[in-house]
């Protein structure tokens, strides 16, 4: 399966744990929470330096799932271009321990490029979250999708000190 996923999103340990903590806080533990994960565009980078909450860029975003309105993207590509940045991946919590995608999550890719990431983290990110609890989901296109789980999830989430 790995020769058809792309290659490894770095993340800083630090960045990582504050996007798990603040999907965790969001949620409180009662509903889905997200973030798009961004990387500088100026170098092809897959490396994440920013992270943008689904509710910042669109407040009623987190109802029990997760429903952006189109329109709210506005901002989010205003942040990008401000920045001198692109989304490489996304990420959402999931109750439970599943962290595969929903019928709706499949239907409905954040953002419907080929090669986009959208990551999955279990128990609203309540739990410990370390990239081999995610499910890390690749778009293929025509609403397909290429998934990892544990050891392959983690190495596609490659966690660094830096």
């Amino acid at each position: 399966m790995s020769a058809h996923l792309p290659e490894r999103l770095s993340i800083s340990r630090l960045r990582w744990r504050a996007l798990v903590g603040e999907l965790a806080r969001r949620g409180r533990g009662e509903r889905e929470s997200g973030a798009f994960l961004l990387a500088r565009a100026d170098k092809g980078s897959r490396r994440v330096a920013a992270c943008v909450y689904f509710d910042d860029i669109d407040p009623t975003a987190l109802n029990g799932a997760i429903s952006i309105r189109g329109e709210k993207f506005v901002r989010l590509w205003a942040i990008c271009k401000k920045g001198g940045m692109r989304v490489i991946a996304d990420v959402h919590t999931h109750p439970g321990s599943g962290v595969r995608q929903s019928a709706i999550d499949a239907a409905n890719p954040m953002i419907a490029t080929r090669g986009h990431v959208g990551i999955i983290l279990p128990h609203f990110a309540q739990r410990e979250a370390t990239p081999k609890h995610a499910g890390v989901h690749v778009y293929a296109g025509d609403r397909t999708w290429k998934s990892a789980y544990g050891k392959e999830a983690a190495a596609l989430l490659q966690r660094t000190w830096i």
